[in-house]
Order: structure tokens, then sequence, then C-alpha cells
């Protein structure tokens, strides 16, 4: 059977590990730059205060009910993520990585044909006692039914302790019938009212759709989903994001830059991203776009941007991050202070479909290349491995994480000692 753990509010609660003030209190985690909020504790939450709520616009709220703001602290995140899941390998030996919060896990089923909340409830009092991480389990013969369920644990936490287990087929026809489509697997709002003339409203609707009508609708993903809520294993079933027509990558940046080097650099980061976005759909872009600007507070700032056509259309964070590079230059106007800069990629296609270039002559030691990075920053983290123009050290001026907590579990200047 599968299982999928995910951690509560995980964020939040990786903070709250090692520091204890912080339990019972609403806590909202940042994004970069310290902009808006994208992750709340439950406290935070009960103050109405939404994903990706500016923080500017909350200010009073803050003051008035006590809430306590942290910097992402991603270094942190990772390692938690890395615990986690070592745990779950006590447990089993097939273990897949869904995201930073979420993993599957296979469990035997029992001789009864029902899954194993024991040893999934044992797991979780491992993973508490082992990282101090809140966690709910959701149990059933495919992919999509443990989804659902771990949605449904989520829901209603207090009421089944945390796990669901969703073999039972009397009790799966139930909680469908109350559980609404937009919140299944691979759905959403968009898909969800696409489905609603069919008068498919709830994971029952969906799971009674015949698999042609649901092939029609969305793709064969669809039709494997509908196969999967009633019980029937599809190899290797995922749903999948919509391919990217576009991509862009534009960050403020900490402190305003003057200097055409950082300026350079820090363009160059953003195309190195970019590229690394659209290379894991298997995409090649065929068009750059760059920017940069001063505030839009102040009389004259600075605006300019730069485009160029990519030929051949590529994915390399070499050729692309070169073009940036080279657009910064371009721009940068000795005098002028920007606060912002950023990246675009257009005329995104799937690699080796678009048109080719008579003159163009690919190394084919490439392909080896770009895929040896981005397994080395899978493994130790992004941008672990990186080309020489997006600079190296210290980046203060790229990020503000001005209430970051400290690197608690990665850096041994910041370990806690007891004294």
């Amino acid at each position: 059977m599968w299982a999928i753990l995910d951690i509560t509010n995980f964020y939040v609660s990786s903070e709250r590990v090692f520091d204890p003030s912080l339990r019972q209190m609403p806590v909202c985690v940042l994004s970069n730059n310290d902009g808006c909020a994208i992750a709340r504790s439950e406290e935070a939450k009960a103050l109405h205060i939404k994903m990706g709520a500016p923080v500017f616009l909350m200010r009073d709220k803050i003051k008035r009910h006590g809430i306590e703001l942290r910097s992402s602290n991603y270094e942190l995140y990772a390692d938690m993520n890395r615990r986690f899941n070592q745990v779950i390998g006590e447990y089993s030996d097939q273990v897949e990585i869904y995201s930073i919060d979420e993993t599957f896990f296979r469990l035997p089923v029992l001789a009864n044909g029902l899954g194993d909340v024991a040893t999934a409830h044992e797991v979780r009092r491992a993973v508490m006692q082992q990282t101090g991480l809140p966690t709910r389990i959701g149990l059933g013969p495919t992919r999509a039914l443990s989804k659902v369920a771990n949605g449904l644990a989520k829901a209603s936490e207090k009421v089944w302790g945390g796990v669901i287990d969703l073999h039972d087929e009397e009790l799966r026809a139930r909680l469908f019938r109350e559980w609404p489509v937009e919140e299944v697997w691979g759905i959403g709002r968009q898909l969800a009212k696409r489905l609603r003339p069919l008068g498919v409203r709830t994971a029952a609707d969906l799971a009674a759709l015949p698999p042609a009508q649901a092939r029609d609708v969305g793709t064969v993903v669809m039709e494997r989903l509908v196969r999967e809520l009633n019980g029937i294993e599809c190899d290797g079933f995922t749903p999948q994001p919509d391919k990217l027509k576009n991509t862009a990558v534009t960050r403020m940046f900490a402190e305003p830059v003057s200097d055409q080097t950082v300026l350079r650099e820090a363009m160059v980061r953003r195309a190195v991203r970019a590229a690394e976005k659209i290379r894991v759909q298997d995409l090649v872009a065929g068009r750059l776009i760059a920017f940069a600007h001063g505030s839009r507070y102040k009389p004259g700032a600075p605006s300019h941007s730069r485009s160029a056509t990519i030929s051949p259309a590529s994915n390399d964070p070499r050729i692309i991050g070169a073009m940036a590079g080279r657009m910064a230059d371009a721009m940068f106007a000795t005098g002028d202070v920007y606060t912002k800069c950023g990246v675009m990629l257009e005329s995104l296609h799937e690699a080796g479909a678009g048109q080719g270039d008579l003159f163009a002559c690919a190394d084919p030691r490439d392909a080896g290349l770009i895929s040896s990075m981005d397994d080395l920053n899978a493994r130790y983290g992004r941008a672990a491995v990186t080309i020489a123009s997006a600079g190296h050290g210290a980046r203060s001026h790229d990020t503000k994480r001005s209430m970051k907590s400290p690197a608690w579990t990665t850096r041994l200047t910041e370990v806690p000692l007891a004294r």
C-alpha cells in the first residue's frame, strides 16, 4: 500500500523545534526580502492572515496580536526535510520525496486487506521524537488515494488522530461524498470548473466518472487519476503541471545597487535560476528579456530592459547567463541606483522540437555537464555549483532576511549551547 506523510505547517514547525517561545504563538514565515507571508501557524490563520499577504498591510494586526515574524531559513528547512525522511526510511524500503514537506512511502497491507494504521502511528511518533515535527499520514492502495486520505486527515485531525486509511471501500465512499473535487490531488479550481457542467462536484462524483470521459475532459493523466481513485494503481502516476509558456525570475534587492559588477552577477543568477526552472520540464527558451529599474517612488529613477533571440533555443545556464550578463552591462549607467532586476524566458517549447540552427554545433559533453550540475545542486542545495559569472561568496545585497533564525543544524558557530 501507499502512505504519504506531510508535516503540519512545515516552515513554522521547523522554527518552533529550536525556539519553544514560538509555540502557541501566531507565527508567519516570510518570503524572500521579507515581503509577504508564505507559511502561517494555525494561530495566525485564525487571525485571517492569508497566504501571500503583504507584510506592510499587516502591520497593525502584527502589533495588535503579537504576531511573530521569521525570515525564510531554507538551510534549516532542507536539513529538517533530510532528517524526517531518514526516519521514514527506518520503516520503509521504498521512499519517494514528493516535496519539501511531503513524502510517499510503502508499507505492507495487512492480512485483512486494510492499511497498517498502527505502523503509521508509530512513524508519526518516531518523527516527532527524533525531529520534533508534527505530522499527518494518509494510507491507500494507490498514490492518489493516499493523497486524498492525507488531505482528509489534515481537515479532521482531531477526529482521526492524524491518520486515515482509505483501503476500506465503505469508508472511502462515505468520505468521498463530503470531499470537494477541487481538493483532489491534481484537480484544482480551474479543472474543477470544467468538471462542474458534468455534475462532478465531489471526489465521489469524480471517481464515478467513466475513464474515457475523464480523458476527454482532461488528459490521460485525468483518466489515470479516476482509476487510482477507484483503487487501481497506475505505474508511476503523478499529476503533471501544465507546461510553462514562459517563466520569469525577478527579485528586489535587499539594498539599492549602484555597482555594475553587483548588478551583472545578480542578473546572471536570475537567468541561471530561470534556466533551471525550464530544464525541470525539459523545455528550451527561444527568447530572453532582462530588465533593471530603480525605485518607482523616486523621480528620474532608471528603468531599462533588453531582449534577444536565443538561437538555437536553449536551457543551458552558461548561454542564458552570459546573455543576461551582457544585457545588464548594456543597461547599467554610472550614477544610477537600481532596486530590482529580473529576467523572463519566452518562446518555450520541448527540447528538440523547435527549429534548429544550421551554424550551431553543440558540444556533446554539454548535456552531461548540465545534468551533473543539476544532480549536485539537488543533493547539496541550490547554487552549490553554478557558473562563475553568477559571483561567489556572500550576497547580502541580493536577498533581505533580517529576521532569519540561526542555522541551528547546519553551521557549527550557530549551534545553541547548553549552559
